[in-house]
């Protein structure tokens, strides 16, 4: 059976999260308690009733599958819904219960939300190692591939230095009237078949202040300017519980020299480690090559490589 997500669940999701994805928790290093908080925050009678609300008008913020077999919890999947797409993450089965047909069901349940809600696409992410798991979505199910993306990690962010209290010269602060520039920038980075799934969001920063409360986040937003608009833009995430910090993906234009390009990224780092996180991870499309190239001479590697799937809702 497939249903909604319920109070109660919390600690099968938990069991599941924590076990069933080794590669991504040894990079993030999630605790079991904090997604414990996530759960609570989002099952409070005031968060049920604005969540219920937004879903009535056809604007949900997100919804959580369950599987369950016997009156167990063998099965979850959480779903968002960016531009006009359904973007499926966490597809996870309990392993006792695989080859039963739960995670066909799980995204045939997915794709019954994208159609009601008129929503083009099902998008999902996958690791590039993961064959049994390509094998279904791609061979079976009729997902795409649309980009290759890495997870590239830097350890001990508190080795460039404290926070810095004064920006170097040609990088500042975020600014709301930056975001034309961005956007620009964002839209030449991004192929158009990229584009055509999952459309770059109205805002580049601060734009999910709800995911925000959820995870209890803070963040911050540099960019580069040297007088002529914004060049080069990262954006620095902390989560409680969690051990890693997050750098969004970067946006650096072909005109920032490397110094000012590798700057920028310390400055995320000290802010990063100011918050006494271990590492920090930024989730870098292949395609971005300016990204990748600002952030490799400041430490960051290659840690996990996946595929982003995505297949119409019919």
């Amino acid at each position: 059976m497939i249903r909604d997500f319920r109070a109660t669940d919390a600690p099968g999701i938990v069991g599941l999260l924590t076990t069933q994805f080794p590669d991504e928790e040894a990079l993030l290093g999630t605790r079991p308690e904090a997604i414990l908080k996530v759960i609570h925050r989002v099952t409070r009678l005031d968060a049920r009733i604005l969540f219920a609300f937004l879903r009535l008008i056809r604007r949900p913020v997100f919804r959580v599958l369950i599987a369950e077999e016997n009156g167990k919890l063998v099965g979850t999947t959480l779903l968002t819904f960016p531009g006009r797409s359904v973007y499926l993450s966490m597809v996870v089965v309990d392993p006792s219960v695989r080859r039963r047909g739960l995670a066909r069901a799980l995204l045939g349940k997915a794709q019954d939300v994208g159609r009601r809600l008129g929503r083009q696409y099902l998008v999902l992410d996958v690791l590039a190692h993961n064959t049994p798991a390509r094998t279904l979505y791609e061979q079976r199910l009729g997902y795409r591939p649309l980009r290759e993306t890495a997870f590239m990690s830097r350890e001990h962010p508190q080795e460039v230095g404290p926070e810095r209290t004064t920006l170097a010269p040609g990088i500042r602060r975020y600014q709301e009237t930056d975001e034309p520039a961005l956007h620009e920038l964002a839209r030449r980075r991004m192929p158009p078949e990229v584009q055509n799934v999952l459309p770059i969001p109205k805002r580049l920063v601060g734009g999910d202040r709800m995911a925000d409360r959820i995870f209890a986040s803070q963040s911050a937003a540099w960019v580069v300017d040297r007088g002529h608009g914004a060049e080069a833009l990262v954006v620095a995430i902390v989560t409680p519980g969690q051990d890693a910090g997050h750098l969004g993906d970067p946006l650096v234009s072909e005109t920032v020299d490397e110094a000012t390009a590798r700057e920028l990224v310390r400055t995320a780092l000290a802010w990063c480690g100011a918050r006494g996180v271990t590492r920090v991870v930024s989730l870098v499309p292949k395609y971005n090559t300016t990204a990748r190239a600002a952030l490799g001479p400041e430490g960051f590697q290659d840690a996990l490589s996946t595929w982003t799937l995505f297949r119409p809702v019919q």
